[in-house]
């Protein structure tokens, strides 16, 4: 088949194939064909989602750790054993390991050194956790932010466009972080859990984490609270049960997925969604 210019289309996985001008990615439609991301506008020349095909990679070493964060220094949350498959979500460069500076984020949340990883590559083969493009962050700050707010933001942008959920999606999660969090990632001192993993400010409201202030009691799955494309996850996993949700007044859509004691906090940080989710083309 073939497309028109400006014409939308959302992109399923990503493969390497022949270059076009430079640029040798190829973007998998819902259409179930493949387009070259020459011609697709995702605002970067990486990759924005998962590699076609690669759902699993088995691990290569006897006993392999997986930290809280790409480096050695990270507490280890889990370890893997050889031959087990383990799913990419995004990588990130850490502590260098026999030659490859390449962490591997899993969808078990923690970071394995991709030494001990056999993708086929020592290269990425899915996008920079944080929201850059595979080797590489797409630069610059967002809009009121600082570097830190904007690689979160980023990474939440990146989930709602790999789920291809849209500019209504970006707008809700993005005007729910800044409330919630500023866009900061958050500990709390009454969930000690929270404290093992990667942060940037410790809090004490309750039992909530992370950027979206998600509580425990209702996201126990602390490692995915204190992750911002995870939590971000959690976020449309509820967003998207809400009948209506992809034409509701977005501060109304955010309060019906936090149930907030302040309802109409959401609706003064719209503006500055706009901002932000534009400046990163969505």
């Amino acid at each position: 088949m073939t497309y028109s210019v400006g014409q939308d289309v959302s992109i399923t996985c990503q493969a390497p194939g022949t270059d076009i001008n430079g640029d040798n990615l190829w973007d998998k439609t819902s259409d179930d064909c493949y387009v070259s991301d020459h011609y697709v506008s995702t605002g970067t020349s990486g990759y924005v989602t998962s590699q076609c095909g690669a759902s699993g990679y088995p691990i290569t070493g006897d006993t392999v750790n997986c930290r809280s964060g790409p480096g050695t220094s990270y507490a280890v949350v889990m370890t893997y054993s050889v031959g087990q498959d383990v799913s990419i979500t995004c990588q990130a460069p850490g502590t260098d390991i026999n030659g490859d500076n390449l962490w591997d984020k899993t969808s078990d949340g923690c970071y394995v050194s991709d030494y001990y990883v056999s993708t086929g590559t020592s290269g990425y083969v899915t996008s920079e956790c944080g929201g850059g493009s595979g080797g590489g962050g797409n630069g610059g700050t967002l809009p009121g932010l600082d570097a830190t707010q904007s690689s979160h933001a980023r990474a939440i942008i990146a989930e709602a466009r790999r789920e291809n959920l849209g500019h209504q999606a970006c707008l809700a999660a993005i005007a729910t972080a800044i409330t919630e969090s500023s866009i900061l990632v958050y500990a709390n001192g009454n969930v000690p859990g929270s404290l093992n993993y990667p942060y940037d400010a410790v809090g004490s409201d309750y039992d909530s984490v992370g950027i979206f202030q998600q509580r425990v009691t209702y996201y126990p799955n602390i490692a995915a609270d204190m992750d911002p494309a995870q939590s971000a996850q959690q976020f449309f996993a509820v967003m998207v049960t809400i009948s209506g949700w992809q034409t509701m007044n977005i501060g109304d859509l955010c309060q019906a997925v936090q149930n907030s004691a302040y309802p109409d906090r959401y609706q003064q940080n719209v503006p500055s969604a706009q901002a932000i989710c534009a400046a990163d083309g969505y």
